[in-house]
């Protein structure tokens, strides 16, 4: 069995429902760190990441990585296309 990637990214909005606080440093498999970042959620970039660590933000493991993507799909689902 191949071991999941992970990744870390800045949360930029509070969510209850994933237990995240604006401001940490979340981190998970990365396929579900790179859609909560497309979905607006958490900054993925790694200055982003860089610059919390700094700045000593608690990092927190993603709960239920599956509920995230989840609703990171369904946020960009309803975000009306770039024209």
């Amino acid at each position: 069995m191949a071991k999941t990637q992970t990744a870390k990214a800045r949360v930029l909005t509070d969510n209850h429902g994933l237990a995240l606080k604006c401001g940490q440093l979340v981190e998970g498999p990365e396929k579900t760190i790179k859609a909560l970042a497309a979905a607006g959620a958490v900054d993925d970039h790694p200055d982003a990441v860089a610059y919390a660590a700094e700045q000593g933000a608690e990092v927190v493991a993603l709960v239920d990585p599956e509920a995230a993507a989840e609703l990171a799909a369904a946020v960009t689902a309803t975000e009306p296309a770039a024209e």
